[in-house]
């Protein structure tokens, strides 16, 4: 299967090396590359800033002939991919993520610098977010000879004496997010569970007539906010507002959604899960009141 495709786009900018622009309908757009986390070069994201990431970052610059800066010396052409195949107008606005930049594949004279980097070893096959749909095995194959080479990031020798990324702790935890989406793919799409990201605007419309949805949650981050007597957990992002409430959290029910919350979902946990729930709109923002842990919580799509 070949993804929704868009060619010749003229190259802008090369932030890092999982990160570039490209000018896409007369804008700049920022595409953040799929199945890539390669590590930091700069600081202020919260990730550690590595040797490697610094490598990783000149790399890109020199893949796709750039100057120091990121910026082309020479006008730059590539094409873009996204993930599905549905038609461009669809795919711009279904791969956005959190910060509203494009996810996407890149190709430059025929060749993807998504799985070339990962072959190269300056990012492991990065699916927190979910499997490629289009070059699964691809990225897999990729992964397995940059570690049979110890190159770059597998080879302690690369960052040794500065800071580290523990990938012997963030790559299972990856893995089992990707067994969750891949569920979720495959049965909770057609069982009609919402996602935050991809359906915002159908949850806003259920809020406004307080139905009952199913939407897959990303709780990762825990509890966000105490107010008063009650916690607030940010479920949705920047760009999609939807939180869930826990009302009440001295009571012996709430005490339980908390302890949930906090044991199997942050953190290092599974970190997704199927909420289901009226949502309601609360001060401008959809949001799914937690008052039982047993019905309005699920590690499977509903129906399974």
């Amino acid at each position: 299967m070949a993804g929704t495709r868009v060619s010749n786009l003229r190259l802008t900018k090369v932030v890092d090396g999982d990160t570039v622009k490209v000018e896409l309908n007369g804008e700049e757009e920022s595409l953040r590359l799929i199945c890539l986390d390669t590590e930091e070069s700069r600081a202020g994201s919260g990730k550690p800033v590595t040797h490697a990431g610094k490598l990783a970052t000149a790399w890109a610059k020199g893949f796709f002939g750039v100057n120091e800066d990121g910026f082309p010396e020479a006008e730059v052409f590539v094409d873009i991919e996204f993930d599905t195949s549905d038609p461009l107008a669809e795919a711009l606005k279904k791969h956005r993520g959190n910060f509203g930049r494009l996810i996407c594949y890149v190709h430059k004279d025929g060749v993807n610098f998504n799985v070339l980097a990962v072959e190269q070893g300056w990012s492991p096959y990065f699916v927190k977010y979910g499997r490629s749909r289009l070059y699964h095995h691809d990225m897999m194959r990729a992964e397995a000879v940059a570690q049979a080479r110890k190159s770059h990031i597998w080879d302690p020798a690369t960052n040794e004496g500065g800071e580290t990324r523990d990938y012997d702790d963030l790559i299972p935890w990856w893995h089992l997010r990707d067994s969750v989406v891949e569920d979720y793919r495959r049965f909770g799409i057609q069982r009609g569970v919402l996602s935050v990201r991809v359906d915002y605007a159908t949850i806003v419309a259920a809020a406004e007539n307080e139905e009952r949805i199913t939407v897959l949650c990303d709780l990762q981050s825990g509890i966000n906010r105490w107010a008063g007597n009650g916690a607030v957990i940010f479920a949705g992002s920047i760009q999609h507002k939807f939180n869930l409430w826990i009302p009440e959290i001295d009571s012996e029910v709430s005490q339980r959604i908390l302890n949930l919350v906090q044991l199997r979902y942050a953190g290092r946990g599974r970190s997704y899960v199927y909420i289901t729930g009226v949502v309601e709109d609360y001060r401008g923002k959809p949001q799914i009141v937690l008052t039982d842990p047993s019905n309005q919580f699920s590690d499977v799509p509903p129906g399974t």
